[in-house]
Order: C-alpha cells, then sequence, then structure tokens
C-alpha cells in the first residue's frame, strides 16, 4: 500500500530477442513457469497464445491490463468527481422512521402497478445464453405488470415459481467467477464486492443496468432475493457519504492500516520515516499488480497528514466503482422513483432488498397454517418442527428457498410472507400424497408459500426428505 517501488509485472520482449532468461519466470495469466533453460522468444511465444486465449474466453467481460494503468488513472480520478452526495443526510433520513418509508414505497408502487386482470408479460428464456436472452428480452416488457417466466423447451406454468428461480439464477450468473464482475471482499462478513479493474464498456454497463432492474422489479413485486452485495454498494447506491470505517466492509487489512497510521499520526510519529507515498498498488482477480497515483506524481510524494491520505484513498475507491454503480442506479430508478428509494439508509435498503439474513424457527412456526386433515397437533406437523429445529441457518435457507424461492424473510418477518400477486400469503403445510413401498418426497408451491408434506409414516423417513431438501440448493426439482 502506497511504497514508492510497486512491484514489476512482466514485460513482453521483442520477437528478436532470443537469449535464455536471467531467472525463473512465471506467466501472469495462466501461471506457467519458464527455468533458465527456456529462451524469451518461448516466453515471448507463449504469452502471444496465452494472452489470445485469455482475451477470447473472457472477451465478454475483460479486466484491465497493467499497460492500461497510467491512461486510466486520469478516468478514476474524474469519475470520482461525478459521485455527488446526496442531498438528504443520514441525520434526516434517520428522522424518518422505516413504516413510513415503507408505507410511502408501497403507495408509490400501488400507484403504478397495472393490474394482472389487465394482462401480463412474458419472457421465454434459454437456460444456455441466460444473461444475455433476459438483459435483451427484459427491454422489451412493461415491467410494471406481472412477469411470468418460461425456461426454453421445459413444461411449466410459471404461477410465480419460475419467475422467483429466474431472479435467482439470474443473481448467481452475475456473481460468477466467469463473468468477474465481481470479488469477494476481504472482510470479516461475506459479499461482494465490484471488481476494481472492470473495464469501461458498454457490455459491462449493460449488466450492471440489468442489475438495477432486477433491483427495481424486486422492490415493485415485494420479493427478497439474496444477492450478498457489499454495503458500500448500498451506501454509494444512495449516495452517501463514504467514511474510513466503510472500508472495514471492502479491506479489512486496508481498513486496519489506515487506522493504524492515524494512530500513529496522533501519537506524534513522523509519517516520512516510514516511506509511504501518495500511490497504490491493486491486485485483479488474476493477482496482476497494477500501480496508481493518488496525486499528479503520487508515487514520488511522501504522505506527511495521514488524514490527507485516507480522504485521497476514499475518493480514488469511489472513482473506481462510481460507473458500475451509477449504472445499477439508472436500471433501479427506471422503476422505483428516486425520492423515493433515497429516503431509506443504506441498512434499510439492504434490509427491505435482502430481508433478513437470520431465521427464525420460532417466527416461522407462529406465523404458518395447516390445511385440513393436518392440524398444530398432527403427528407430521409436530415431527416437522421438530426436525427443522435442528436444522442450520444455511439448511433452513435451502429449505425456505425451496418452499417459497426465496432463501430469505421479509423485513417483516415470516408474517410478511406474500404471494407472487402481492396478497398476503401465510406459510401453509398441506397433506401430500404418499405411496407406500416408495420414495416419497416433499412437494413445494411457491408461488403460495406451501409445502405438500405426504403423511409419512416414520419420523426417520421424514428427516430423509427433508434432509434431501436442506443439504443442497434444489431448484425446479418438486417445484410446482
Amino acid at each position: 500500500m502506497g511504497n514508492k517501488h510497486s512491484q514489476k509485472t512482466i514485460r513482453r520482449p521483442t520477437k528478436a530477442h532470443l537469449l535464455t532468461l536471467r531467472a525463473e519466470t512465471t506467466c501472469p495469466l495462466c501461471g506457467k513457469i519458464f527455468d533458465t533453460s527456456k529462451t524469451v522468444q518461448q516466453l515471448n511465444d507463449h504469452l502471444t497464445i496465452c494472452g489470445t486465449n485469455f482475451l477470447k474466453d473472457k472477451s465478454h467481460c475483460p479486466i484491465y491490463l497493467p499497460k492500461d494503468d497510467q491512461k486510466i488513472n486520469k478516468t478514476i480520478l474524474k469519475n470520482a468527481k461525478d459521485y455527488k452526495i446526496s442531498k438528504l443526510s443520514l441525520q434526516e433520513k434517520s428522522k424518518i422512521d422505516l413504516d413510513t418509508k415503507i408505507k410511502d414505497l408501497k403507495v408509490f408502487i400501488n400507484s403504478k402497478k397495472i393490474s394482472w386482470e389487465k394482462g401480463c408479460c412474458t419472457m421465454e428464456i434459454s437456460r444456455n445464453d441466460l444473461l444475455k436472452d433476459s438483459m435483451e428480452k427484459i427491454e422489451k416488457v412493461n415491467l410494471q405488470k406481472e412477469l411470468k417466466i418460461t425456461f426454453k423447451g421445459e413444461e411449466g406454468l410459471d404461477a410465480g415459481g419460475l419467475f422467483r428461480e429466474w431472479f435467482n439464477i439470474c443473481f448467481k450468473a452475475l456473481e460468477s467467477d466467469e463473468l468477474k464482475l465481481f470479488l469477494v471482499s476481504d472482510s470479516n462478513e461475506f459479499s461482494y464486492n465490484i471488481n476494481p479493474m472492470l473495464t469501461l464498456t458498454k457490455d459491462n454497463y449493460n449488466y450492471f443496468v440489468f442489475i438495477g432492474k432486477l433491483i427495481g422489479k424486486a422492490l415493485f413485486d415485494n420479493i427478497t432475493i439474496n444477492i450478498c452485495f457489499n454495503k458500500l454498494i448500498y451506501k454509494m447506491i444512495l449516495q452517501e457519504e463514504i467514511i474510513l470505517d466503510d472500508l472495514l466492509f471492502i479491506d479489512n487489512p486496508l481498513y486496519t492500516s489506515l487506522h493504524n497510521l492515524k494512530d500513529l499520526q496522533e501519537s506524534g510519529s513522523n509519517l516520512e520515516d516510514l516511506g509511504i507515498y501518495y500511490s497504490i498498488d491493486l491486485q485483479d482477480s488474476n493477482k496482476l499488480s497494477h500501480s496508481f497515483n493518488l496525486v499528479d506524481n503520487g508515487i514520488d510524494k511522501p504522505v506527511k497528514d495521514i488524514k490527507d491520505f485516507i480522504n485521497k484513498r476514499i475518493f480514488f475507491i469511489k472513482g473506481l466503482y462510481e460507473p458500475f454503480v451509477k449504472k445499477i442506479r439508472d436500471g433501479l430508478f427506471s422503476i422505483i422513483k428516486k425520492d423515493i428509494i433515497q429516503k431509506f439508509t443504506s441498512d434499510e435498503l439492504e434490509l427491505i432488498i435482502n430481508g433478513r439474513p437470520f431465521i427464525d424457527v420460532e417466527d416461522w412456526h407462529r406465523n404458518t397454517i395447516y390445511k385440513e386433515p393436518y392440524y398444530s397437533e398432527s403427528q407430521i406437523i409436530i415431527w416437522f418442527w421438530e426436525i427443522i429445529k435442528e436444522l442450520s441457518q444455511k439448511e433452513l435457507s435451502n429449505l425456505l428457498m425451496f418452499s417459497t424461492g426465496t432463501s430469505r424473510v421479509p423485513f417483516g418477518g415470516f408474517a410478511a410472507l406474500e404471494s407472487n400477486r402481492g396478497n398476503v400469503s401465510q406459510f401453509m403445510i398441506e397433506q401430500g400424497e404418499y405411496q407406500e413401498g416408495q420414495k416419497n418426497y416433499i412437494k413445494a408451491h411457491t408461488c403460495f408459500n406451501r409445502l405438500s408434506i405426504p403423511e409419512f409414516e416414520t419420523k426417520e423417513e421424514m428427516e430423509e426428505a427433508i434432509k434431501f431438501i436442506s443439504s443442497n440448493e434444489i431448484i425446479g426439482f418438486g417445484i410446482e
């Protein structure tokens, strides 16, 4: 962080250079090692092939290469200036209670929502080309209408379950290692942060507009989605002020280091003795090192004031992420009015989008109803609650996903579960068909938050069926 002498990267040699390598060298893309018996020409040929393959395979979402660092440094600092702080301060937002904000959001949605009785929009999506197909077709539908999803080559009538499944698999694809849109944050709390080395291309921008539209549609239809975005992303969506403590969510070591430097200066230490400069080194997802200046010729300017260095470090972070967060805003605000969204704090926005991360079995139990012949004292019902009380949070999340199409509980708890059309729809357990001498499975009707449980003969048989669901992320199987 900020050392004057940055880590050196491999420079591609000229074809005329046929001397043997002076030292063992590693390809920065594939990790292949070239020892001193290899020539520079052999290394050069490998880099050409490896680089071509890399660009071919990753052309849909390329990352910066070190040669681009100086070129994009000014662009990053320019993008940082585009991040304008919201006129509504955090203190002003906190004066408005959450219930009032949610009420305003619902009033807005109800004023814009087109009743299912007036028709719906449909999208037929190819699983083999999920994102491209979804991004193209979402531009052609009215998202204020009910949206129904079908998958090419698959039978099924969408009563809400396929729609929720589509949401979840889209986000899984967007968070995938293949795209490299996001990296796992280096913090104690698991979350995804935007890849800081992502190039400013039309294709990449389109991904983030799509993300914004998915978030907007989720809010519009009051469904929770498990996207695990970093808290910094939510703050930047709302254009809140970024402070040092926010770095804890994206880079714990950086946060700790800056805090230690701050303490050192406050204790009277001379920072110039530490050899810190106004420059930083970042690594991308391929472990390539990138060097940037926080100010003009920052690599030659020693840091004398750590508060100024922290401010410029935060300013730089804004420049890295703002172009993509702006596209999220564009997509989100095309569905939900900006003024409505910006009343929420970042913590509140995360809550209404993601729901509660902790699944309270007692809350689930209190807000469950039963369809005859089952009732609260039925043996099957007693076994059900005994079994799920022993499940881990991950297993409960899988079971909830199977049952309702979402892996998190709405911010209002289980009492706030809704159907796909926005009506309150309590979790229900009904009797399923039991076939003697055959393997019996539990079925889900995700559009109605309903489980069909056969009348198993033993608790062990029922536990096996529940474990089959809770131990796996089952999508599509046994869902109606």
